[in-house]
């Protein structure tokens, strides 16, 4: 009890930082209750810019935003190495803050497209710099939960978008996306430290003093022993700085980086960005008797519920058995979705399987939360050594959001070509 009571302070840290993460979970989840809105097929009369978007401009408003996301990773590890992690962190609210603004005023569906690209560099951006921030101010002993934490308040994110975007004019829900960020400057820039590792890094001894002090909840004198090893730890990979050539010549280091890749594929061709994305819509294709509205909500809760639970087991548990469970039951539980919309597409009577959309919705959510949304960032970001961390995490990132950029921009067409049931199986099979 004594040690966990020492341990406030960083998980306050962890909390305050991961409020980022909250932000892109709402942008991630904005689509859902907002596309439904603007397309005409929830109300006519509402539909936030003069006209009915159609299927084409729907999925580029939803799809860019992982587009951007491609590009954002490229220069986000070079500004983190610059200005430190914490500012970085804070440069990048700016640009995803006037992102919403903007799409909060807009009157034309290319005011989206711009505003969806932005923030889209800034979502790929966080998902490379906060997974590296995390783990730099976490112990050994808690750097799998912490790690683990960012997918909590993903999930968090977007709850908040599915609960508040059905009652809102898509305008008000673009204003109230922003207060998140509201609430994170000022908490951020005067709680939160600088990244021990990083001060490490810049040979800056009194900061780093004072910061894995404040980090640890220990007097100066208690942490000396882990400042001595972290500094002896920067020096050696100082004078052995990794780069490209590094990382895929080293055998274990191109081991690490398959690793990463395949585990990110597997993330996004699983086709959560489709179901997060286009959730109302997919519910809207079934029979159920819950409302589009109510079952996203049901589904984001239990996302929420779950991520809070791996966060717990992953240190307990272990990677490898929750990322084994997690692709089981996504797999289970997308097949029996596109079994579904098989049996509706080829006009049997599915008003006994009502439930069985929702059902699957829930078991594909608690599945993938059980490991695919936060063990691969978690395990990323530690399986590299710090010389050539940066760069991997750049490597990876831009391979998720490539995935999550195709899935977005093609699932409509994917349903329209190969029907909800085929889609699904493709999912499924993955």
């Amino acid at each position: 009890m004594k040690q966990n009571s020492r341990k406030y302070f960083l998980y306050l840290s962890a909390t305050t930082a991961n409020l980022l993460a909250f932000t892109c979970g709402i942008a991630y989840g904005w689509s859902s209750p907002a596309i439904p809105k603007m397309n005409g097929s929830i109300d006519p009369n509402d539909l936030h810019l003069t006209y009915p978007i159609n299927s084409s401009e729907e999925s580029w408003i939803v799809s860019l935003l992982s587009i951007g996301a491609i590009i954002g990773p490229i220069f986000a590890g070079k500004l983190a190495d610059k200005l430190g992690r914490k500012k970085t962190l804070i440069v990048l609210v700016c640009p995803i803050l006037a992102a919403f603004l903007m799409m909060a005023f807009a009157k034309t569906v290319i005011e989206f497209y711009f505003a969806r690209f932005i923030m889209g560099l800034d979502v790929g951006s966080v998902f490379m710099i906060l997974p590296m921030y995390l783990v730099e101010i976490a112990e050994d002993h808690n750097r799998g939960t912490l790690g683990c934490l960012m997918g909590v308040f993903l999930s968090l994110g977007t709850l908040f978008a599915y609960l508040t975007g059905p009652y809102l004019s898509v305008q008000n829900f673009c204003l109230v996306c922003t207060v998140p960020m509201l609430i994170f400057l000022p908490l951020f820039s005067v709680w939160n430290p600088e990244s021990p590792q990083y001060l490490a890094a810049r040979n800056n001894p009194e900061q780093l003093k004072t910061c894995l002090s404040k980090l640890r909840n220990q007097p100066v004198e208690a942490v000396e022993k882990e400042i001595v090893s972290m500094t002896h730890m920067i020096q050696e990979l100082n004078r052995n700085k990794g780069g490209i050539k590094e990382l895929f010549s080293a055998r274990n280091l191109r081991k690490g980086l398959i690793i990463s890749v395949v585990l990110i594929s597997l993330q996004q061709f699983s086709g959560i960005n489709a179901v997060l994305s286009y959730m109302q819509t997919i519910f809207s294709a079934t029979q159920s008797e819950l409302s589009p509205e109510i079952s996203s909500l049901v589904v984001a809760i239990i996302q929420v519920c779950v991520t809070l639970l791996t966060s717990v087991l992953v240190d307990r548990v272990g990677r490898k058995v929750l990322l084994l469970t997690s692709l089981t039951g996504s797999a289970i539980s997308l097949i029996a979705l596109a079994t579904y919309f098989f049996l509706l597409d080829n006009h049997f009577n599915v008003s006994a399987l009502s439930w069985l959309p929702v059902l699957s919705l829930v078991v594909f959510i608690i599945s993938y939360n059980l490991g695919l949304a936060s063990v691969p960032w978690a395990v990323i970001a530690e399986i590299f050594p710090p010389n050539v961390k940066s760069l991997a995490l750049t490597l990876t990132t831009v391979v998720c959001f490539i995935g999550a950029s195709i899935i977005t921009l093609y699932f409509p067409s994917m349903v329209s070509f190969f029907g909800m049931a085929s889609s699904f199986w493709i999912f499924g099979g993955v």
